[in-house]
């Protein structure tokens, strides 16, 4: 009885061990799953972080934070300009600095680059994907070379556009000179200001005559415009074009600033192209009617 007791006892008390375990137990898996719950996203911040550091931060400043000159589209140059406009308004604006995150980037861009002297507007600056600009441009036309000298005795030729904008002179050679109008005013000096008015009103009115005449240039054979008459006599500036055989023509006032019954500009231009004989004063001269 004592033995049998002692069993029954025995079993008693690891039935009860048991039962005392299995709390425990359930507790740790219960805690477990807690646990983990915090651990996972723990893990996944950290691995987060770390592959951001090591690549995304990379790769997302390289798109958004600094524009690269080699991301940049813009409008095809035309031949005549032989300046690398992308990377000298990088340099000259500090471009590559700036971050297309910037709200104010698109205008930062486009004043910067309407600031280059053979961009006369800016149409337009779009972010594309990745990092890209595509930028619209306007450029700037030659129609004239302006006859200069400087206070040191130097002579030479400024190119300018319709508006007497002074352009780029390292993109002209001199045989390209020769491919303009040539504008001689007495006594016009360059201040070295490029992609600015030439700043004198005798070829600020030469430049409109020569974007005038620019398409038929070559036909009328025309080389030079310049200044005609006495500035105290008249106030506005009077102009006369010459060919390279040395006729020339009185065209008056430039175009826009005729007196009152002179001829417009499109009946002059109408009336060289007929054949005006040398020495005509194109302000009165009218075309021949068949």
């Amino acid at each position: 009885m004592t033995n049998g007791g002692s069993k029954n006892e025995r079993r008693s008390r690891s039935g009860k061990d048991a039962e005392d375990q299995r709390p425990s137990l359930i507790r740790r898996l219960v805690i477990a799953p807690t646990v983990l719950s915090f651990l996972w996203p723990a893990l996944l911040l950290l691995l987060g972080y770390v592959a951001w550091h090591s690549w995304g931060v990379h790769h997302v400043g390289r798109q958004l934070y600094g524009i690269d000159p080699a991301a940049v589209q813009i409008s095809p140059r035309p031949a005549y300009i032989r300046s690398e406009i992308v990377s000298t308004v990088f340099q000259d604006a500090d471009l590559g600095s700036l971050s297309l995150l910037n709200p104010q980037a698109t205008a930062r861009v486009a004043d910067a680059f309407a600031a280059h002297p053979w961009i006369r507007n800016v149409v337009g600056v779009r972010k594309l994907s990745n990092g890209h600009l595509d930028i619209r441009v306007d450029y700037r036309q030659p129609v004239g070379m302006v006859y200069v000298s400087s206070q040191e005795g130097e002579t030479g030729f400024i190119a300018i556009d319709g508006e007497s904008v002074c352009l780029p002179t390292q993109d002209f050679s001199t045989a390209d000179a020769m491919e303009y109008a040539h504008i001689v005013v007495p006594g016009a000096y360059f201040t070295g200001t490029y992609g600015k008015p030439f700043g004198d009103d005798r070829v600020a009115a030469s430049a409109l005559l020569a974007s005038l005449l620019r398409p038929h240039r070559e036909k009328l054979e025309i080389v030079s415009i310049g200044v005609h008459g006495d500035r105290r006599t008249n106030p506005v500036v009077q102009l006369e074009v010459a060919d390279a055989k040395g006729n020339r023509w009185f065209w008056g006032s430039s175009p826009g600033a005729e007196a009152p019954g002179e001829n417009p500009p499109q009946m002059k231009l109408e009336s060289l192209l007929s054949g005006a004989p040398p020495g005509s004063d194109l302000r009165i001269t009218r075309i021949a009617r068949k």
